[in-house]
């Protein structure tokens, strides 16, 4: 399926006039209220797209379950239109599970990106649940330090950090209706030495390869 480039772009520019607009009126969450946390990944096999959802129990930070969804890619990667290609798959992936997420982790970019249209941001934007970027590589903005903390500027706000976790580098990004502060206080409740990545997505990612290559 071919996509154009520049409608994507546009529609991309255009949702996140809205998000940006909302930015200010992302209220801080009740962090006791926080029982379950979502993580997405995929894996490719035979053309088709392995989206996994992954619940856990926020207080525990045990996996209760995940779902499994397999799609073909609407379009191949193209740089900057990454929820073009994986979005669907994670959309009904975390429609599947039985109960719906507090927050969702994705591992990608949300506002830190050259149209703060990331997939994280797309992600929540049609969830509409709170959803957080964390990636390993930087993508998009300025990174000025405040206090000893890295953040990352873009589109007038500082819109992401930088932490550090087993000696590299993690760039978190507020995707949708979180707050700077929140995004980066549930990301560090969710780090594990085993892992790179927070919890949610470190699972997420080694589910959606097991069961890859198994097709």
């Amino acid at each position: 399926m071919s996509i154009d480039i520049r409608r994507a772009m546009a529609l991309q520019r255009k949702l996140a006039e809205k998000v940006l607009k909302e930015l200010p009126n992302f209220k801080q969450l009740d962090y006791n209220s926080i029982k379950y946390v979502a993580g997405v990944d995929a894996a490719y096999s035979g053309g088709k797209a392995i989206g996994v959802a992954v619940l856990i129990d926020f207080d525990t930070k045990n996996l209760i379950t995940y779902s499994v969804v397999k799609k073909i890619p609407p379009i191949q990667y193209i740089p900057g239109l990454l929820a073009f290609r994986e979005a669907p798959a994670y959309i009904a992936a975390v429609r599947k599970l039985p109960k719906s997420p507090d927050i969702v982790f994705v591992d990608g970019h949300g506002l830190s990106h050259p149209r703060a249209m990331g997939i994280a941001t797309h992600l929540g934007l049609v969830l509409d649940r709170p959803t957080i970027g964390v990636a390993k590589k930087r993508l998009y903005g300025e990174i000025i330090e405040e206090s000893g903390v890295k953040y990352i500027l873009a589109h007038g706000h500082k819109v992401g950090a930088i932490i550090s976790h087993r000696g590299k580098e993690l760039y978190v990004s507020i995707g949708y209706k979180i707050t700077l502060d929140d995004a980066i206080k549930f990301t560090l409740d969710l780090l594990d030495e085993k892992y790179k990545l927070p919890l949610p997505t470190a699972l997420a990612d080694m589910l959606s390869k097991k069961i890859a290559r198994k097709r």
